[in-house]
């Protein structure tokens, strides 16, 4: 089935090459995120089986990739009326650049071998630089250049981890996770640390958190809202997938996975502070959002560091931003095709102009912030609650968030009420529908979030246990 998905990808994508008019590009991608829900059902069916060697359907894999089919299909649904002015050959790069990342993602969410998976996220640079040039500004080409270049290095360094990590152990096991967990207790300790650190490093420009957040920001920023929506989920929840890998792996050797908790602590914190200080000085929204998906990562960090419930806590908070920052990403998108940009300030009277619009944000906003009944309120309290333990930690965390949640509702707030003048606000780019669609499921978050259905407290433990 794997090998059927590939085929139909690359049949559309030569759809969508040869195609001379967007109504047949927008199709061909849109049956291909059809496919993919198709796919999705089917890997549930066929849960625990392995594919093709490297390819395991394992609960962690395809809960994200379920929710990765379901943010990819409103993107693209989202992104035609996005993309309405523009040429046939920009729906094509467009089109296809989010196809071939959604392909590459999938090879991450399943592989069952770090080195595999570690193909598969180089992969998604040249896909995600695809989406963030697709302005052709020269801001589009300096982030572009930014994101190649700096991921490049970063997925370097975690090569020469992957390497380290392999001769740490001296196994011969080609570095399947399966085998990593079965030989760790052994491995040099030394070796291991180093080797941690290096993966760890690589993948931060995914995961964007420090050091290399910057370059998901910039990336966000240039690409068009409806590509950072997938971007700030679908390609985070790879770095979080590949990340929950690796800690699986290395836990059983206690020595190790104490320094890594201690590495991950460390990193939340930084990033965190990070996140506290630039928001203040951010002047874009699509930018604010974009430091609240480092915010939530470090968060996901948090839960990792403690280990415990906190792992609980971390898969929970993880998987409710895979949904809720691509539908805030979305709804900024309908904001900025109205009026026309995305700088703070110069965007007021929403609730006159698309009150329905106007809701999906109150409702988003309240989710990102975890204000109660918000499920990440119950994700956070946990990792909050556990963190007293390590009161230093606390108090930065808790100065941090509540900065972070103040620079939010001070910058975003004004886009309800602000008067500003609308008379060149283009109403005809409301898009309801996606309005709706936000409405629907950031309500059923927050239902989730006072009453936590037992079966999805089920799903998060056999994920947090690593149970496949």
């Amino acid at each position: 089935m794997l090998i059927n998905l590939l085929i139909l990808a690359l049949v559309l994508i030569g759809l969508i090459t040869i195609a001379k008019r967007r109504e047949l590009i927008q199709i061909s991608a849109f049956l291909f995120f059809v496919a993919q829900l198709g796919f999705a059902g089917w890997a549930v069916v066929n849960r625990s089986q392995t594919f093709l060697e490297y390819f395991t359907l394992d609960t962690l894999g395809i809960t994200f990739y379920i929710l990765m089919a379901v943010i990819g299909l409103i993107t693209t649904i989202s992104s035609i009326p996005y993309l309405d002015g523009e040429s046939v050959r920009q729906h094509k790069i467009y089109f296809i650049a989010l196809i071939t990342l959604n392909l590459a993602l999938t090879g991450l969410y399943f592989a069952n071998n770090i080195a595999v998976g570690w193909i598969f996220l180089e992969a998604t640079t040249i896909a995600t630089a695809g989406l963030t040039y697709h302005r052709r500004t020269p801001r589009a080409l300096e982030a572009t250049w930014k994101y190649i270049f700096v991921s490049s290095v970063g997925i370097a360094i975690a090569y020469l981890g992957i390497l380290l990590l392999e001769s740490s152990m001296n196994s011969g096991s080609h570095l399947f996770y399966n085998d990593i967990a079965q030989n760790i207790a052994g491995a040099n300790l030394i070796y291991g640390k180093i080797a941690f650190l290096l993966i760890f490093v690589g993948y931060s420009a995914k995961l964007e958190v420090f050091p290399l957040f910057t370059v998901g920001i910039d990336a966000n920023h240039a690409a068009p809202s409806p590509a950072a929506a997938f971007i700030s989920s679908a390609l985070v929840g790879g770095g979080v997938i590949s990340l929950l890998r690796l800690y699986f792996s290395v836990e059983p050797n206690v020595e190790l996975f104490s320094w890594v908790k201690n590495i991950l602590m460390i990193t939340a914190l930084f990033s965190i502070v990070v996140t506290a200080v630039y928001m203040g000085r951010t002047r874009n929204y699509k930018r604010l959002l974009a430091y609240s998906t480092v915010e939530n990562s470090s968060i996901i960090l948090l839960g990792l560091a403690i280990s415990g419930i906190g792992v609980w806590a971390a898969v929970l908070h993880a998987m409710s931003h895979f949904l809720i920052k691509g539908l805030a990403f979305m709804q900024l998108s309908t904001i900025g095709k109205m009026y026309g940009n995305y700088r703070v300030g110069h965007i007021g009277n929403y609730f006159k102009v698309d009150p329905l619009g106007a809701f999906a944000l109150v409702l988003v906003l309240i989710t990102l912030v975890a204000m109660p009944p918000s499920i990440f309120f119950q994700s956070e309290f946990i990792i909050f609650s556990n963190l007293t333990k390590h009161p230093i930690a606390f108090i930065i965390v808790a100065i941090s968030i509540i900065t972070i949640i103040y620079w939010l509702l001070s910058k975003f707030l004004p886009i309800l009420y602000k008067p500003v003048d609308t008379t060149n606000v283009n109403k005809k780019a409301k898009n309801n529908t996606l309005s709706i669609v936000v409405i629907l499921i950031t309500l059923t978050t927050l239902t989730l979030g006072v009453y936590l259905a037992p079966q999805l407290q089920e799903l998060v433990s056999n994920i947090s246990q690593f149970q496949r």
